[in-house]
């Protein structure tokens, strides 16, 4: 009798363990499927706010475009075809060799300044800073510019790193010279044998970085910083602000 006592004691131990097991492994497998759906879910939200934010830069990038387009259009209006107009009215009544002469001088700089502002001439000749340099020179007459720069001089830089990271700096310089009220500006290049910084830093009246994100001059900045694989931060206050744009050079082919 107590054997069998025993016996079916020992048979109801064993249910119950397997019982406990089957449930452990129950929870297990219902727990790994959870945070598996958790995950899968996680990973569908982060895809759809990366294709939401690469949407938002496409447009932006399009914004931007038909910006430049308007700002090329009215640059030949109200330069060129402006001052080739007045030359024309002013050739009919009375000619004036000298004063002729001066304004096609003016007129031929001004065509330079368009040409030069959609491509600036011999990009695989010339050296970052010295691209730099060209593009700020015309807002010294604006504003009391500081460029410095470190630069290791056996890197070489392909082209469309160039114009991308002269682009920003430009950008940057004339949104500080239009909203920032700002008197000064230091401009820091710093190249290595790997990585590149550029700072601007100014002293104006500061913006709310956040609202400022969603106009167009900062989606441009972050859409040349995703396409040159780069990151950028910008710090704000009423006493100035500073953009930093980092990023490895070699990731692009000097060909």
């Amino acid at each position: 009798m107590e054997k069998w006592i025993d016996s079916q004691t020992l048979a109801i131990w064993i249910i119950v363990v397997l019982v406990v097991i089957g449930l452990l492994a129950i929870s297990f497998v219902k727990l790994v499927q959870i945070n598996f759906k958790r995950m899968v879910e996680s990973k569908l939200k982060e895809s759809r706010l990366q294709i939401e934010h690469q949407k938002n830069l496409m447009e932006s990038g399009i914004a931007v475009q038909e910006q430049e387009r308007n700002r090329i259009a009215a640059d030949l209006h109200d330069s060129l075809i402006g001052k080739l107009t007045v030359l024309r009215l002013k050739n009919q009544s009375e000619f004036n060799f000298e004063q002729v002469d001066k304004q096609l001088g003016e007129l031929i700089d001004e065509a330079r300044r368009i040409s030069h502002d959609l491509s600036p001439p011999m990009l695989e000749f010339v050296e970052l800073h010295e691209l730099l340099e060209d593009m700020l020179s015309p807002w010294k007459k604006h504003l009391s510019i500081h460029f410095h720069t470190q630069v290791d001089a056996t890197v070489t830089l392909p082209p469309n790193l160039k114009i991308q990271v002269g682009r920003i700096a430009q950008e940057l310089i004339t949104n500080i010279y239009k909203h920032a009220q700002a008197t000064a500006v230091w401009v820091d290049l710093k190249i290595t044998s790997q990585q590149l910084f550029l700072v601007v830093k100014d002293n104006g009246k500061g913006f709310d970085v956040d609202e400022a994100k969603k106009g167009i001059g900062l989606q441009n900045l972050e859409l040349r910083t995703v396409y040159l694989r780069g990151k950028h931060k910008i710090k704000s206050s009423p006493k100035g602000s500073t953009v930093i744009l980092a990023l490895n050079h070699l990731h692009f082919s000097t060909t």
